[in-house]
């Protein structure tokens, strides 16, 4: 009798012993994925706010170091003299109003000027010997709604735009040129509007985005 009895309490001494062991290993099986998910999680938010803070910090210092270059806002039409082959204006050293300003590395110069209604303007004087020309300009459009402006040489308008459908990126306008013919040396007024005077029905369009026009001597 003696025996059994302690041959039964040691009997449940082991199995008690065996009941909290197997109880701990399961315990800590249990939380182990928890320990090691949770680093993972954060490393991936980290990441993901790591590229978004590199990428404001480059655009914002590429607009802190281009406006730094932007020519100062002039308050008459600046004069030009057509000298060679060729001239290229840029649309932020004209005299201007009712453009904003685009910062943009893949535009001439860094910039464009993107036409916001139908009262904005962009103006200069050319001076041109006497012979024959062709304007262009360099433009990005949008879409069919934001492809079109007028070019006046004087008091001639020129409807000016480039592919249609646009190519979606900065294209000149060589579809649609602005030819004239001078038989004297001349002071030229070089006007960009969104209006066509003469001609309602030849209205551009507000939103058209502008880079630089050029004049070429084809004769």
């Amino acid at each position: 009798m003696k025996l059994t009895r302690k041959f039964l309490i040691f009997a449940a001494f082991i199995s008690a012993s065996l009941f909290f062991s197997c109880g701990s290993t399961a315990n800590m099986e249990k939380s182990q994925p928890a320990k090691t998910a949770e680093p993972v999680k954060k490393q991936q938010m980290g990441s993901s706010g790591g590229i978004s803070s590199r990428s404001e910090l480059s655009v914002g210092s590429l607009k802190s170091t281009s406006l730094d270059k932007l020519p100062k806002r002039l308050t008459e039409a600046p004069k030009f003299d057509f000298e060679g082959d060729k001239l290229q204006i840029e649309l932020e050293n004209m005299y201007y109003d009712g453009f904003d300003v685009i910062v943009d590395e893949s535009a001439s110069g860094s910039f464009a000027l993107r036409l916001e209604n139908d009262s904005s303007w962009a103006i200069a004087e050319v001076n041109f010997p006497a012979g024959s020309y062709e304007g262009l300009a360099n433009v990005l459009a949008t879409d069919m709604r934001h492809n079109r402006f007028n070019l006046y040489i004087n008091k001639d308008s020129y409807l000016i735009y480039g592919s249609e459908p646009p190519v979606g990126k900065y294209e000149l306008t060589t579809r649609a040129p602005a030819s004239f013919t001078l038989d004297q040396p001349a002071t030229v007024t070089v006007k960009i509007q969104q209006n066509d005077l003469n001609n309602p029905a030849n209205n551009g369009h507000n939103g058209m985005t502008i880079d630089y026009i050029s004049f070429k001597k084809i004769n």
